[in-house]
């Protein structure tokens, strides 16, 4: 435990006589965006500034007095050398350090450390250090810019791999060194050089210890170190055998170094002379070959002389080789960037190396490029990043606007990495930058059409959420949040969907609940109306629709989804049906009273018929015909009426019915009449269905009948077919009969509509009226999702019939019914 000086009542820089110069010093700190802090002599902490303890979230008395490596760990060390390092050398740039900082809550940290010493005049003295968190964007970047020098180094023409210095494993190779050993490099990486090329051991050569005494020299001493002709015969991995290749080499030993000066690895690089030692053996040269004592010179000497006839051909083969690599580099520009450029240090100058013209040259006679080029009210953010580019010596990258040679304006995204001389001053800079006009224009596009589309999502009332399932976050909008009587602020960060739930009405949550813990199980799609408090305490019906998102593992991850209010919709329902109602129950009114006077008259005219028949004249007779004729339609029609009105409310409940067996019963009961008119029917087995038994016999008797009453050539043929499609069951019957106008095809199911006068077809106009009721009763098309009327279904399943005709050409009537629950998929 180090001991506090007070620090925490003094100023960030202690006390000075310049009272001036401290205010500056203050303002400057609390400008700075990088953590700081300052070490005494025994790297205790004695000042922090705030955005230090914002990273770490420690207190300032929680850090004062403690060591260095409370904010450091074991990185403290790496700190402590580079304070002794600066001390020692009195060095006045230091190194910048990459490690990590560990916060009060134990979270690591990635940042870069600078250290410097405060020049007190004292013996022991002070030190300051800036930290800065290093982006996961800049880290990527790091990573790239790794990845593309390891590529680089991987295609580069020589045969190069590189060691550690300890034990000589391999970290790196070369293309062209793979080629050249016969080797593959997810077998060598990770290796050590000795292992993927050991000696032979039934011919052991020379090679392999003056390879390993080379390398132990480059380590030891720091200094590169060349070979002469080595004889190292390496494994011959085509044959698949134990048998070894004979092989020459020159090979080269480099240290590399590290920022500190220590060995970081050694390049170790080689050129295969084999073909010319082959040559000298063809030659008869073998005594040079075999005289250790003569070998080195003159073998050496021969390989120069033979190297300069081979000279000429390694100039030709390393133009063919450049000019390949221009033409890469010109792919690469095009494929990668649009255009590559450079620039002075100072930006003052631009020149286009490669690629489109949309960035112009500049000259040093007329502004700046900055100034020419970019329109002014982006000119300040783009020269300031250029300016802090120039001041780190660091890589840039920015997007903004530019003015294209022609003085259109364009959206480019620039790149760019300084270079810099062997004294480390910046020369200037080489970059890529790419036209990405149309993705801005895009992007802006989105981006208003999202503000229209929230827009109106408020102005209809409609809500959107996203509730992150592992989490337990509900995301939503503020239309949403404000349905369901919660703080919109609060919603937008993400609250939990019990707050939602706790919202809906207490006679719906549980079934909203359950649903939502369905659509979750199964990953169907989620649908559910329901009524929810909102935050003026007045209660509204909604409709969530949604649908979960898993991960690769099948794992619910998100739960997406829109809401609407419906309120005045269901206001809307419950009033027509209440007004069905009525209508219904003075329909049935009117049928019922109806009956009694015309059962009176139609006796009266019975009774005049019996009495008094004779004594009427033939106009007579067919004025009573009429007049009878015109009672029983009146009756059927009423009866008919009145069989309407009580579709919904006589209609007995739902369950599982046999089609095969309800049209036995329709055939049964219409058997005189498909006998008189020789009627031909025909019927696949049919599916079973939910319903209402009756009511679907009466729909199969209405629809047989006009099918033998509107035959057209006087022998009726009646097909019936059926068939299931998941949750819907489709039912067809088909016809020979005179067929229906296109214009008609909605009008026959009208009540009291006839398309035929009553001398050529007898019908009171309410039979298909009838059949399209009883139908859309099978939809489940119900005023409430909780009405109790008999028979009444919330799912929206079925409930469809239609017509497709043409005059003379018979007629198809289809219609939709649910499937019966045990057959639904």
């Amino acid at each position: 435990m180090c001991e506090r000086d007070g620090a925490s009542e003094r100023s960030f820089w202690g006390e000075t006589d310049d009272i001036e110069a401290r205010k500056h010093y203050r303002s400057l700190i609390n400008t700075i965006d990088d953590g700081m802090y300052r070490l005494d002599a025994e790297n205790c902490l004695v000042s922090v500034n705030d955005t230090l303890l914002e990273t770490t979230g420690y207190t300032r008395t929680e850090l004062l007095g403690e060591h260095v490596s409370v904010l450091f760990g074991d990185n403290s060390a790496t700190i402590s050398q580079e304070i002794d390092r600066l001390r020692a050398t009195a060095a006045a740039d230091s190194t910048v350090l990459e490690v990590t900082i560990e916060t009060a809550e134990g979270e690591r940290i990635r940042c870069d450390v600078r250290v410097n010493v405060l020049e007190t005049g004292e013996t022991t003295q002070e030190t300051v250090g800036l930290v800065r968190e290093v982006d996961d964007r800049e880290q990527a970047k790091t990573d790239a810019t790794e990845a593309t020098f390891r590529r680089l180094f991987e295609n580069v023409p020589g045969n190069y791999l590189i060691v550690q210095p300890d034990d000589y494993e391999i970290v790196a190779v070369s293309d062209a060194y793979l080629d050249a050993t016969m080797t593959e490099r997810a077998e060598m990486i990770g290796k050590t050089l000795f292992e993927i090329f050991p000696n032979n051991p039934d011919d052991p050569a020379e090679g392999t210890g003056n390879l390993r005494e080379s390398l132990d020299r480059v380590a030891e001493t720091g200094e590169a170190d060349t070979m002469s002709v080595t004889h190292y015969p390496i494994p011959d991995r085509e044959s698949g055998s134990n048998e070894f290749e004979e092989r020459w080499w020159t090979p080269i030993n480099s240290p590399v170094f590290d920022t500190t000066g220590e060995l970081d690895y050694i390049v170790h690089s080689v050129e295969d002379i084999t073909p010319i030692v082959q040559e000298l053996q063809a030659e008869g040269e073998q005594e040079l070959l075999q005289d250790p004592d003569t070998a080195d010179s003159r073998l050496a000497s021969d390989i120069v002389l033979r190297g300069q006839e081979l000279l000429q051909e390694a100039k030709q083969e390393a133009y063919e080789q450049l000019r390949q690599s221009e033409e890469r580099f010109r792919a690469l520009v095009t494929t990668t960037s649009d255009v590559v450029f450079s620039t002075n240090a100072d930006w003052s100058e631009m020149h286009s190396l490669e690629g489109s013209d949309f960035l112009a040259d500049t000259d040093e006679q007329e502004p700046s490029w900055v100034e020419q080029y970019v329109p002014p009210e982006d000119q300040p953010q783009v020269q300031d990043v250029i300016d802090e580019a120039i001041r780190t010596k660091r890589s840039l990258e920015l997007e903004h606007r530019v003015v294209r040679e022609d003085g259109t304006v364009a959206w480019i995204v620039l790149r760019a990495t300084p270079l810099v001389d062997s004294d480390g001053e910046l020369t200037g800079w080489l970059g890529a930058a790419n036209d990405v006009t149309e993705r801005v224009e895009r992007e802006r596009y989105l981006e208003d059409a999202k503000e229209r589309l929230e827009a109106a999502a408020e102005a209809g009332a409609v809500g959107t959420w996203e509730w992150h399932i592992p989490d337990d976050r509900m995301v939503t909008s503020a239309s949403f949040a404000t349905k369901f009587g919660i703080d919109p602020d609060a919603a937008a960060e993400g609250v939990s969907l019990e707050e939602f739930i706790s919202a809906i009405h207490d006679e719906d949550r549980e079934r909203v609940r359950q649903q939502i813990e369905d659509a979750i199980d199964s990953g169907e799609e989620y649908e559910a109306e329901y009524r929810v408090w909102d935050a003026d305490g007045e209660l509204r019906w909604v409709v969530a629709r949604g649908h979960v998102e898993c991960d690769d593992d099948g794992n619910p991850v998100t739960f997406p989804g829109a809401l609407a209010d419906i309120t005045e919709r269901k206001r809307f329902e419950r009033q027509l049906a209440e007004s069905n109602k009525r209508l219904e129950q003075f329909a049935y009114a009117a049928s019922h009273d109806l009956q009694e006077p015309l059962r009176m008259v139609t006796s009266y005219l019975k009774l005049i018929e019996r009495r008094y028949a004779d004594e009427f004249d033939e106009d007579g007779e067919e004025f009573l015909e009429f007049a009878i004729d015109g009672a029983d339609r009146m009756r059927n029609m009423i009866e008919g009426l009145l069989v309407y009105s009580r579709v919904e409310t006589h209609g007995d409940p739902f369950e599982p019915v046999d089609l095969d067996a309800v049209l036995a019963d329709v055939r049964r009961d219409l058997e005189m009449k498909i006998d008189e008119s020789d009627a031909t029917i025909t019927a696949e087995s049919l599916p079973r269905v939910e319903g209402d038994p009756g009511q679907l016999r009466q729909v199969f008797q209405n629809l047989l009948s006009n099918a033998i009453e509107y035959s057209d050539d006087g022998q009726p043929r009646v097909a019936i077919s059926g068939v299931q499609n998941g949750s819907e069951v489709l039912v067809s019957v088909s016809d020979n009969g005179i067929g229906i106008d296109p214009d008609n095809r909605d009008r026959v199911f009208e009540l009291f509509q006839s398309l035929h006068a009553q001398d050529e077809h007898s019908g009171t106009g309410i039979g298909l009226a009838l059949c399209k009721r009883i139908v859309e009763r099978h939809g489940g098309r119900a005023s409430e999702a909780n009405s109790s009327s008999a028979g009444s279904r919330s799912e929206s399943v079925g409930g469809d019939i239609w017509v497709e005709s043409e005059p003379g050409e018979g007629s198809t009537f289809s219609f939709t019914l649910p499937a019966a629950r045990d057959d639904t998929p």
